[in-house]
């Protein structure tokens, strides 16, 4: 994806907690994960971009992780079942070290289809649920667990970039990137909320 765009790309794992507050939002909680990301790496040029980003799945308003082990991605694959829930997504943007980053939002409301225990046994044998929020892909064309959903599919897969892109433009010396083009041609999905998202609006 990154491919079409000159830019020189670092990744990091940042070092932080992602253990949920008592009481805290799910909403509070990915965006708190976002910021700790991007503010926990020091000592960056100044014209040097730092992009950090978090996705929770949201069911019943419980955070859904990672899956621990093969009973929990089918357990967790169980209850999402035939169900609507949620994807959050927060994005996180620094120039430098500023201190306080840039925080975008999104929201996307996601329906999964009635797969059968057998479908649910073979995709957990695949190993593609170990590190997926929630225990599935979105993008998983041999399980394709969901049966539709409203907004934008790179948020779902982690990273909003119609969202990311409008955020940059906030930035004196950022050049414009068709971000959303380039998502669109690879997802190759017609994605209906791109023009309202750079143009300011608060949907996902």
């Amino acid at each position: 994806m990154f491919g079409w765009v000159d830019w020189k790309l670092k990744f990091s794992s940042a070092n932080v907690d992602e253990s949920q507050f008592e009481n805290e939002l799910p909403e509070n909680h990915v965006r708190r994960l976002a910021f700790e990301k991007c503010t926990s790496l020091t000592q960056i040029p100044k014209d040097d971009f730092v992009i950090a980003a978090d996705t929770i799945v949201v069911l019943d308003n419980m955070i859904l992780g990672k899956p621990a082990n093969a009973d929990h991605a089918y357990q967790t694959l169980i209850d999402l079942r035939g169900r609507s829930h949620w994807v959050m997504t927060s994005v996180a943007v620094r120039q430098g070290n500023q201190e306080n980053p840039r925080l975008e939002f999104c929201k996307t409301e996601v329906k999964m289809r009635n797969y059968s225990d057998a479908e649910i046994i073979q995709y957990i044998d695949s190993g593609d649920p170990v590190d997926k929020a929630g225990s599935y892909a979105i993008q998983n064309r041999s399980f394709h667990p969901v049966v539709d959903f409203g907004g934008c599919m790179a948020s779902v897969m982690g990273l909003p970039l119609c969202h990311l892109e409008r955020t940059l433009r906030k930035f004196d010396n950022y050049e414009e990137t068709d971000w959303p083009k380039i998502c669109q041609f690879h997802l190759k999905y017609a994605c209906p909320i791109t023009d309202r998202v750079i143009a300011g609006e608060e949907v996902g």
